[in-house]
């Protein structure tokens, strides 16, 4: 059986006005024929996106560090305390994010400056846009601030502390000199751009043992998302993450692409997070203009093309109060219960974490619901 499974955050809020009602005519026609579950509210996890894998909430819990360093393809010695690396842009003693894109002269030219950067224990990782990693070839008890959370402040009061703080903090300094110092920032400056001068190390931890999904299920999965996270946990999980700067993002996400994606890979695990990232932005219009695109562009060329294989989808929107819904090509199931807001207090259907759905939703032999 073919299996696709999509994880869409956000579609749900009990409290809020509803996107669904009335639902898409594809997401109406998949549901009255399929089988509707209660999820539970997600648990509070340092990964959430592990359940996304069908891990159990204990499993799979790494902080943003060593993620970004698995996400870029590199595995360090054992023991190693790994950092993400934000660039940023720094002017007068103040940090902030980089909001534009990067463009790949540019992003060429910054890679080539990394190496100077090395320490005796310290090692960059390049990665794309101002998303990089750092390795420390040891440990120790530190305390780093989110680029985010740095952002439009002085840096002098939001530097690392603790061990390796000389190390860190010189290395931030270093950066902002090397960097200034580049053509393409004069030139920046010129244009009225930020410049790309600055490196924050943040989210630092050790890579601690994921458990291998490939072998524990007997088979890969291809998971198709936009979140460096989800491509770091993905590889150390076994699984293969496809390319996710194909995709675009947010309302310029490529649903054909997707669709492509979730026609040659068997099982896939699309995770799409634009509904959420819009909810939290009080974007009401957009988020349905975006549902009903989703459901015309991705849901409906899915079921019309599944020919004689038979094929489960499976859609999943967890979040403090969540549903999922698991249609079959093969099977004509009738369901009463709407995919809205309505359902997740009716006590008729049943409950179910996010992990286990997505693990029975895996099984080609077991219905998801």
């Amino acid at each position: 059986m073919r299996r696709i499974l999509l994880i869409v955050p956000g579609l749900l809020d009990a409290k809020g006005e509803s996107i669904l009602d009335p639902a898409p005519p594809t997401l109406r026609e998949m549901t009255g024929r399929g089988t509707l579950i209660r999820l539970n509210p997600l648990p509070e996890t340092e990964t959430p996106e592990a359940l996304y894998l069908g891990m159990a909430p204990s499993e799979g819990q790494l902080r943003q560090g060593p993620l970004t360093v698995s996400a870029l393809g590199a595995d360090p010695p054992t023991g190693s305390t790994h950092f993400h690396l934000s660039l940023m842009s720094h002017s007068d003693g103040i940090g902030r994010e980089i909001e534009l894109k990067i463009s790949d002269e540019e992003e060429r030219k910054l890679l080539a400056e990394f190496p100077r950067l090395n320490g005796q224990a310290l090692t960059l990782v390049a990665g794309h846009g101002v998303d990089h990693g750092l390795v420390w070839e040891k440990r120790g008890d530190l305390g780093s601030r989110p680029a985010r959370d740095v952002s439009g402040k002085a840096i002098k009061d939001h530097l690392p502390e603790g061990d390796g703080e000389p190390m860190l903090r010189r290395l931030i300094d270093d950066s902002i000199n090397l960097l200034s110092e580049l053509e393409l920032n004069v030139i920046r400056l010129d244009q009225g751009l930020p410049p790309l001068n600055m490196l924050w190390p943040w989210g630092q931890g050790l890579r601690t043992e994921v458990p291998n999904l490939a072998l524990r299920r007997g088979e890969r999965a291809d998971v198709v998302s936009t979140s460096l996270r989800l491509q770091g946990l993905t590889r150390l999980a076994g699984y293969r993450h496809l390319d996710p700067r194909a995709l675009g993002k947010d309302l310029n996400l490529r649903l054909e692409q997707l669709l492509t994606y979730a026609k040659t890979s068997d099982p896939v695990i699309l995770v799409i997070e634009t509904v959420e990232r819009l909810r939290q932005e009080a974007r009401l219009e957009e988020m349905a203009w975006f549902l009903r695109e989703l459901d015309d562009r991705l849901l409906k060329p899915l079921v019309a093309n599944v020919g004689e294989v038979p094929t489960r989808i499976a859609l999943f929107s967890p979040g403090e109060s969540g549903l999922g819904l698991t249609w079959e090509s093969d099977k004509d199931t009738q369901n009463i219960y709407p995919f809205d807001e309505r359902a997740l207090d009716e006590r008729a259907l049943s409950r179910q974490s996010l992990h286990e759905s997505v693990a029975k939703a895996l099984d080609p032999a077991k219905m998801a619901g």
